[in-house]
């Protein structure tokens, strides 16, 4: 499964993928944050009185889920789940294909394909992952709230934390890769080779 990922990315990493999603991302970003939506952050936070949300912070404790869950009341709390259903669903996956084509465009021009390092670009797939099961976990959390479970929201925190790790891993190494291929003279990609 993870090969068929790796070949996917491999073979269809193009200008036009890596921009489409660029675009996606930013487009979702700026529903989320620039926009007074009854679902983004800004309109989230004045719900809570200006407690920040979870999957905006690097960890958090139950109490402090339970808190903002409080804090929110009954339609922030809806609008909360619609943000990570809706919005925040597209924008990982939107940010992850942009950063995993990405990688995967340099990787192939500078590596062979069989080489292990190709393995790289499914990072942002499992920084990406991470955000959309957070995000699940905090809509169910907060859907059996005042229901209280806390391996839940310690499982989230968890995500969170793998969400906020791997995410300077891929720019580094993304980064990396820019300057290889600089330095290198921008070669030409490997899959080319395969045809």
């Amino acid at each position: 499964m993870l090969r068929k990922i790796l070949l996917f990315l491999q073979n269809k990493t193009s200008w036009s993928a890596i921009l489409g999603s660029l675009v996606a991302a930013s487009l979702l970003m700026f529903i989320m944050n620039g926009t007074d939506l009854p679902f983004s952050n800004p309109t989230i936070e004045d719900h809570s009185g200006g407690v920040p949300i979870l999957d905006m912070r690097l960890s958090y404790t139950p109490e402090e889920a339970y808190h903002l869950f409080s804090a929110l009341g009954a339609t922030g709390r809806q609008a909360y789940r619609t943000l990570h259903l809706v919005p925040d669903t597209l924008f990982p996956i939107a940010y992850a294909l942009a950063f995993a084509f990405t990688s995967a465009w340099f990787l192939v021009r500078l590596l062979p394909l069989d080489n292990p390092l190709q393995w790289l670009s499914l990072t942002p797939l499992i920084s990406g992952l991470a955000d959309v099961l957070e995000n699940l976990s905090l809509v169910f959390a907060s859907l059996m709230y005042p229901n209280q479970i806390d391996w839940l929201i310690q499982l989230a925190s968890v995500l969170t934390k793998i969400k906020f790790g791997l995410m300077p891993v891929g720019v580094i190494a993304l980064s990396i890769l820019m300057v290889m291929w600089l330095i290198r003279k921008r070669p030409k990609s490997n899959v080319l080779k395969m045809g």
